[in-house]
């Protein structure tokens, strides 16, 4: 569920024993997602936004996978070059 000024998060998440690297990035991802869950905020702006560098959010991004909270997907243009990457957060509230 998200609302103009605030996002939620599901009680639950604090369950999962997550590191306050990988919570920062989680609701980092949740706060950019939309409703159906994705998103495709860069590493630079989630590295900003939790104010740690863009290694740190991929070790995150690659726990928050493992657990299954989150899916990357790799984006592509046209010309086949890299574009930033399209992230699946699993909803908790549900």
């Amino acid at each position: 569920m998200k609302h103009k000024n605030f996002f939620m998060v599901a009680n639950r998440i604090f369950d999962l024993g997550l590191k306050p690297r990988d919570f920062a990035v989680y609701c980092c991802l949740v706060r950019h997602s939309g409703a159906d869950g994705s998103c495709f905020p860069s590493r630079r702006v989630i590295a900003a936004e939790c104010r740690m560098d863009k290694k740190t959010v991929d070790t995150a991004i690659e726990n928050l996978s493992t657990l299954r909270l989150v899916k990357k997907v790799g984006r592509y243009r046209r010309d086949g070059t890299r574009a930033s990457n399209l992230y699946h957060v699993e909803n908790l509230l549900e």
